[in-house]
């Protein structure tokens, strides 16, 4: 699983959030339409992990519940934090 520029958006629709998923994800359960919980608590803890952010005990509940939610909404979950991660500082080159 790596969440990188095309697999973290801005995504357009909830397809597109979809298809990310499954991209980081990898492909759903045989039998299944939609990754597993588990897989997609391991998306969003890598979208943390390589953003640099530390997770306490909270936090890594937060993502269990997270993950109960559907591929789409993990995906973008996932999608902002790598989005933030990668957002120039605002404050470097300020003169002020």
């Amino acid at each position: 699983m790596t969440v990188d520029a095309s697999t973290a958006g801005p995504f357009g629709t909830e397809a597109d959030a979809r298809a990310a998923a499954r991209a980081l994800g990898g492909p759903p359960e045989p039998g299944w339409s939609i990754l597993q919980k588990d897989q997609r608590r391991r998306m969003l803890a890598e979208a943390c992990g390589k953003a640099g952010v530390t997770l306490g005990a909270y936090d890594a509940r937060i993502l269990v519940w997270l993950s109960g939610w559907d591929d789409g909404v993990c995906a973008v979950v996932a999608g902002i934090v790598t989005r933030a991660a990668a957002a120039p500082d605002p404050e470097e080159g300020s003169d002020g």
